[in-house]
């Protein structure tokens, strides 16, 4: 498919896709209700060409069945033949299982979703095909549909009378009705992601699991297979955190929102979304630090505190507009290292630790963002794992946060507690501990096939049941699911909501954004059009496309790529990718790349990872450049006629020092991965009509780095016995190859402030920590003590964006457990050449604690120390006495 925008040509990568949960609806001349049988034991429909599917090549009883495109019947591998089925007496019989298809509960009521489940010769497990093609159950006006619409509980008998359905009473007079109403057995079916439909009171299956991490993205509640086929899709969030813009976050998430209701009244996507990702990059190896914002707990938790809100609310205060899910609480950063995977990893952390890195994120999601979910993580935490810990989960995110919401498990974490973390020792067990910890519902099939046995043989209580339910129905009723339609905002949001002319150019602006230049050595950028006949573009990122949505995409409208996005400056281009892949094995491309090199008047050199590198279940061994990537940088400016700009496209830190050193280097950008505008963005800025603002939302170590400390001590303090040299710059002590918050622009800026000193007295701190202070993890919401005021001033020739940062400094910086610096505020601010602007920023008393080694919060008398950006442009003292 060829998609032009502006005036580059973007071809959009047909991807694979999921199409929605197959359900039965009255008969009909629908093609949505045809299908047709292919040559290798298939089923297809007409309606996307998709086949009979089963996700995950799952053979538990209930899994919901979909269609899924291409389709791939003739795998070699024995256990993925999930689309080939016997068809023998009226019976589907999956060959690869042995299980028919059937409905959820055997009930043969419309709207029913259709599931894989042991045969067993009930009416809902025989089928007939009609002269046109359907799937009818026997007997019965009701036929296989792959786009039925998911019915609405209140729109239909016999849930429309019963009094969950009624309005005008309150939410929990309402939730305590339907789950009243519930057995046992149906009980069961509503703890799994994907909730079956109770036919006996009209509640209808949900798909908890929805995706939307920087755009509505693929996942079991989402397909693009209906009139919206594709979304909006913002950069990785790690590029986003680079813009250190908060109005951005919450912009994007009010973006994706609309985009969301749009598609889930299109019944193509959930309302329940498992985003965002809040977990700190403790570590540069981890594969997931490019779905953060990145290493800082502040930032991070700013993040959390704008989107959210900007995915959840919106005009009506009546109902969220989507349920945000904040993950993975919450010590969570390891994925496959060394033989251990995230399935298996216990992390052993000091209560300082844990304190003052990892807990303060999710306090803000859940105090300041008002999260609707929270989901535990796989592994476990000095020796708790994650899903079965009550201090976490009750204790802290309920009682003392006041969260109000559901908490997931991830998936298959349930199952890991009794299987891997051997926690507990019988099914009962592990389900009563789960509960009675907090969590609400069980990402995976361990409920389905054990809380029923855990119900009859008395190992969980009714009463523990029904308060995990009870949290899941009020999100589902918070989210407006058993009210009236046409009374709600959010549910009249129409499909032409979706990549609107709007959404794609903030998309492009948080692309634009988040570009960070790290050298310009003799004004090098921006680049001059006129100047240049011939550009040639080099290197394995260089024609980009997937790889600039990093992972949780959804299909974008379209990619534009580096090398189409030049095209939009310099008719000339060329491009050579100079490897075979990002892993770039060999120098076997180095001689056609150096060719290009020198006969070009200038050079784009763009290098970097993608996710072979890292992802979700892989983390690195290195933060090198990948294989050869280097030396093919040194070779290319060992030839080029000119200064060469190198682009790094990367989730996670890599070490650029050989960049950095390269004796023809001109420009050095980094880019994280920039989404569906990219390329666009990417040429903007080297060609000047973008001033590069963004700064660095993690450290650059050196490669050396990953042989002084091992991912398993998870420790972020300096440790001699282990060699650990601290981690994120707030620890390392260690010298940088760029320092958290670098990044420089075209022009210049100046900071002023009439705060010579500020004096605070250490009563008042003792006083905030005596009143629960030293408990309180984040800062927002903390009342100011003081102030500090600072002016900033556009000194140079063109507009630009800075991004003012203040850190906090302890008497003892580095000493006594403390951070060397802390952030503890930071503005986003676009001046034009000679404008000034003065920004404020409050000095609390938790800026002025620090957290001990039992995880508290205490005052220290002294000269503290405010710097005013990383490099300590201004220094403030502030004595506390």
């Amino acid at each position: 498919t060829m998609v032009v925008f502006v005036l580059a040509v973007c071809i959009a990568v047909a991807a694979a896709s999921a199409g929605p949960t197959l359900r039965v609806t009255e008969c009909s001349t629908s093609p949505s209700q045809v299908f047709s049988n292919g040559t290798k034991n298939e089923i297809v429909a007409k309606f996307n060409t998709g086949c009979i599917d089963v996700p995950n090549y799952s053979v538990d009883d209930g899994t919901e069945l979909y269609t899924f495109s291409p389709c791939h019947p003739d795998d070699t591998n024995p256990a993925h033949q999930n689309e080939s089925w016997n068809q023998t007496n009226g019976s589907l019989v999956e060959i690869m299982s042995g299980k028919c298809i059937g409905l959820s509960g055997q009930a043969v009521v419309a709207g029913a979703t259709v599931v894989l489940y042991h045969c067993t010769g009930s009416q809902d497990q025989h089928w007939t095909w009609t002269e046109s093609g359907q799937l009818q159950v026997t007997g019965t006006t009701l036929c296989m549909d792959a786009n039925a619409p998911v019915p609405r509980a209140c729109d239909a008998e016999p849930a429309k009378s019963l009094p969950f359905c009624d309005s005008t009473l309150d939410r929990d007079t309402r939730i305590n009705d339907i789950i009243n109403r519930l057995s046992s057995a149906d009980k069961v079916n509503l703890f799994s992601n994907g909730a079956s439909a109770v036919a006996s009171i009209g509640l209808p299956a949900y798909q908890w699991w929805s995706e939307a991490l920087h755009g509505v993205g693929h996942s079991p509640g989402v397909n693009f297979n209906g009139d919206i086929k594709a979304a909006t899709s913002f950069p990785q969030v790690i590029h986003t955190g680079a813009t250190f813009n908060k109005t951005l976050y919450n912009l994007i998430g009010q973006t994706i929102s609309t985009e969301a209701r749009a598609m889930n009244n299109n019944h193509q996507a959930g309302l329940s979304f498992w985003t965002p990702n809040i977990n700190i990059v403790r570590d540069p190896r981890w594969g997931r630090g490019q779905e953060t914002p990145g290493e800082d707990p502040y930032a991070t938790g700013i993040y959390a505190a704008n989107f959210v809100p900007g995915l959840q609310e919106g005009e009506d205060m009546n109902y969220i507009k989507a349920s945000s899910c904040c993950k993975h609480f919450f010590d969570y950063n390891l994925e496959d290292w060394h033989g251990v995977d995230r399935h298996h990893f216990n992390a052993v952390n000091s209560e300082q630790d844990i304190a003052d890195t990892y807990l303060p994120t999710f306090e803000s999601c859940v105090r300041h963002g008002r999260v609707s979910s929270l989901m535990c993580s796989y592994n476990a935490v000095n020796g708790v794992p994650s899903c079965a810990n009550r201090d976490s989960m009750s204790v802290i995110a309920r009682e003392s946060w006041g969260f109000d919401g559901y908490i997931t498990s991830d998936c298959g974490a349930v199952a890991d507690v009794i299987n891997n973390h051997h926690y507990y020792n019988t099914s009962g067990a592990t389900i009563n501990g789960v509960l009675t910890a907090g969590m609400d519902i069980d990402c995976g099939g361990y409920f389905k096939s054990n809380l029923l046995d855990a119900i009859n043989d008395g190992s969980v209580s009714n009463a523990t049941v029904n308060q995990a339910l009870y949290h899941l129905f009020r999100v589902q009723m918070r989210l407006g699911l058993f009210d009236p339609a046409d009374k709600q905002p959010y549910m009249q949001i129409p499909a032409s909501a979706v990549n609107t002319p709007d959404h794609q150019a903030l998309a492009l602006e948080a692309s634009r954004q988040g570009m960070t230049l790290l050298e310009n050595n003799n004004q090098h950028l921006p680049l001059s059009a006129d100047q240049i006949s011939t550009l040639a573009v080099i290197g394995p990122n260089g024609d980009a496309t997937t790889t600039m949505q990093g992972n949780y995409q959804g299909t974008a409208p379209f990619l534009i790529s580096p090398v189409q996005g030049i095209q939009t400056y310099v008719k000339n281009v060329s491009f050579t990718s100079g490897c075979n892949g990002v892993s770039c094995p060999n120098a076997s491309g180095f001689d056609a790349a150096k060719a290009a090199a020198r006969s070009a008047d200038a050079v784009v050199l763009i290098l970097g990872l993608d996710q072979t590198q890292e992802r979700e279940g892989h983390d690195r061994e290195m933060i090198a450049l990948p294989g050869n990537q280097a030396t093919l940088a040194q070779e290319i400016a060992g030839v080029a006629k000119s200064p060469i700009t190198v682009v790094v496209m990367t989730g996670g830190p890599v070490d650029m020092s050989p960049i950095k050193g390269l004796s023809n280097l001109g420009a050095l950008l980094w880019c994280g991965y920039p989404g569906q505008a990219g390329g666009q963005a990417i040429a903007d800025t080297l060609f000047g009509d973008n001033n590069p603002g963004g700064r660095l939302p993690y450290t650059i170590y050196p490669a050396s780095f990953v042989d002084e400390t091992s991912m398993f001590d998870t420790g972020m303090r300096p440790n001699a016995t282990s060699g650990n040299p601290g981690r994120t710059y707030r620890f390392y002590t260690g010298e940088a190859v760029y320092p958290y918050g670098s990044g420089i622009s075209f022009t210049t800026f100046k900071y002023d402030t009439q705060n010579t000193s500020l004096h605070v007295a250490k009563t008042a701190v003792d006083r905030w920590v005596g009143n629960g202070g030293h408990s309180i993890h984040f800062k927002q919401g903390v009342e100011a003590e003081d102030h500090i005021y600072v002016t900033v001033t556009n000194t140079g020739p063109v507009a630009g964006a800075d991004v003012v940062q203040v850190f906090i400094k302890t008497p003892t910086p580095g000493a006594d457990g403390n951070p060397i610096k802390s952030l503890c505020g930071f503005e986003r601010v676009y001046l034009q050449p000679n404008e000034s602007r003065t920004l404020s920023f409050p000095v609390t008393a938790h800026d002025l604690t620090t957290v001990n080694s039992h995880g508290h919060r205490e005052s220290i008398a002294g000269v503290w120390q405010l710097e005013v950006h990383h490099q300590g442009h201004l220094v403030i003292p502030v004595h506390v006495a």
